[in-house]
């Protein structure tokens, strides 16, 4: 008779062994591939030693994000394999334990790893990735984002003819290329005050930004006019791609975010997609260790293990990439997103489940 507490234990120390074997070994690959990477992009520039380790390893915590779902569905395989390769769970089985029994430990245990992932890594990984992007701009002398949200609305900076522009609008409509409530102030390079000008709204239209009902102050006077354009290198696109991408962003800041992008009428969506990926993160772990569940073989003859396991492994990544292209499909044809991000996971554990569910052999 098996002991289920002890069985339980040891089933949960094989898994956690697996799930950390393979976290490691990512981890070495992505150092790794890193390296290269590093050393194509700054090729023509010079990395002191120290800077570019840490390029190297500010990455890695968010990359580690990205892939947990495989992670998760690698470390299942070999749990498997563990198994049954000394015949273990051919003896489980036998003595009367449903395979459920043995897989619901690895589940319950990823879920635990998954929440670990969503609620501590994702904000290191978040913390890594900006220290990454200002270390890369140091380097390159690349702009960074130029995009600020504070409590009287967007600001935008713009070096435009020898003059600084910082341009604050409480509300832009994208469809309509609009920003409402404008001010801009007008510095030269010493910051020194050159002009500021308040308009009602303005259109941006082929590098021009034509103003409506304006007031321009300067040093001397102040002016009125019902209309007036001025040259500008932004454009309704640009200005949204100047705010910071949603992957710089913990999971505990998203919300927040997202509802005063909302209340500035800037597009949400990809926010919106990676914070519920991110939420749904432990649930989606889950379904892969699902998935790798239908590649059990109990047979020890003619290799059969490895080609499960060689099987396992491409239908992994194939499974993944479906999944992804099927949550961009679902969630840019007006599906809920919860849904259309819940929606793979679900098809994965059904399908699973049925396999399971028919696989004589067990």
């Amino acid at each position: 008779m098996i002991n289920l507490k002890t069985l339980s234990w040891y089933l949960t120390k094989l898994y956690f062994k697996c799930f950390f074997i393979i976290l490691f070994l990512l981890i070495g690959l992505l150092i790794i591939s890193n390296i290269f990477d590093l050393l194509q992009k700054f090729k023509n520039i010079y990395v002191p030693f120290s800077f570019f380790w840490r390029l190297i390893l500010y990455k890695i915590p968010y990359l580690l994000g990205q892939v947990s779902s495989l992670i998760s569905f690698t470390a299942m395989l070999f749990f498997l394999r563990n198994l049954t390769k000394n015949n273990e769970l051919t003896a489980m089985l036998s003595s009367g334990i449903h395979i459920w029994q043995v897989l619901v430990i690895p589940c319950i245990a990823t879920l635990m790893l998954g929440i670990v992932f969503t609620t501590i890594l994702n904000p290191i990984g978040t913390i890594s990735l900006q220290k990454y992007e200002l270390l890369e701009a140091k380097l390159t002398k690349k702009a960074l984002s130029e995009g600020i949200i504070s409590k009287s609305g967007l600001l935008f900076f713009e070096a435009l003819n020898d003059e600084n522009q910082i341009i604050q609008t409480q509300f832009i409509n994208v469809a309509e290329k609009k920003l409402n409530n404008i001010t801009i102030l007008f510095v030269d390079h010493n910051n020194s005050f050159l002009k500021r000008i308040d308009a009602l709204y303005g259109i941006i239209e082929n590098k021009m930004l034509h103003l409506n009902r304006v007031k321009v102050f300067t040093k001397e006077e102040t002016k009125a006019y019902n209309n007036l354009t001025i040259q500008t290198n932004l454009s309704i696109n640009s200005l949204v791609n100047k705010f910071i991408r949603p992957e710089m962003v913990s999971i505990w800041a998203l919300p927040k975010l997202i509802n005063e992008l909302l209340n500035s009428g800037l597009p949400v969506i990809n926010y919106q997609i990676y914070y519920y990926k991110q939420l749904f993160k432990p649930i989606m772990m889950m379904a892969t260790v699902i998935l790798a569940s239908c590649f059990i073989s109990l047979k020890q003859r003619d290799n059969s293990q490895e080609k499960i396991l060689l099987l396992g492994l491409f239908s992994g990544f194939i499974a993944y990439s479906l999944s992804e292209i099927l949550l961009k499909i679902l969630t840019y044809n007006n599906l809920s997103l919860i849904a259309a991000i819940l929606l793979p996971s679900m098809l994965i554990f059904f399908i699973s489940n049925f396999i399971m569910l028919h696989y004589k052999e067990i």
